[in-house]
């Protein structure tokens, strides 16, 4: 019975801490817009977008949002280092599409078949040139 509630003390301990870091991280701001956005908000106008283009289920919400803060934050990171290493439009497109793939397929795990024909025309449209 100790070593339960020691193991549950253990994964609250666990889970409120990486919750604390996930907040942090949203409150960072966005590397492109100047108006005080921060990650936080830009994830969550993704969410909003995408619940209603793709009509996600209140079971895939929690796994979506993480795959758009993943891919946000990945994304703010990214264009910070180019920013010091030397940022262009080609770098920056080459950058999202690699992104917003790994994003897309992220999100096959998680959609129907026919949400993700939704995603997949979407992101062909977007980024023609990517491989999804």
């Amino acid at each position: 019975m100790k070593t339960l509630t020691l193991a549950l003390l253990l994964l609250a301990g666990l889970t409120s801490s990486s919750f604390a870091q996930t907040k942090s991280v949203e409150d960072e701001k966005f590397v492109f817009l100047n108006n005080g956005a921060t990650v936080g908000m830009i994830i969550k106008s993704v969410l909003k977008a995408d619940q209603q283009r793709l009509k996600l289920t209140p079971e895939q919400l929690p796994k979506a949002r993480q795959i758009i803060t993943d891919a946000t934050v990945k994304y703010n990171e990214g264009v910070k280092q180019m920013k010091k290493t030397g940022l262009n439009q080609k770098k920056l497109r080459v950058f999202a599409i690699e992104v917003e793939t790994e994003k897309a397929r992220n999100y096959k795990a998680i959609l129907t078949p026919a949400q993700y024909a939704i995603l997949q025309a979407q992101h062909r449209k977007m980024y023609p040139e990517s491989k999804v």
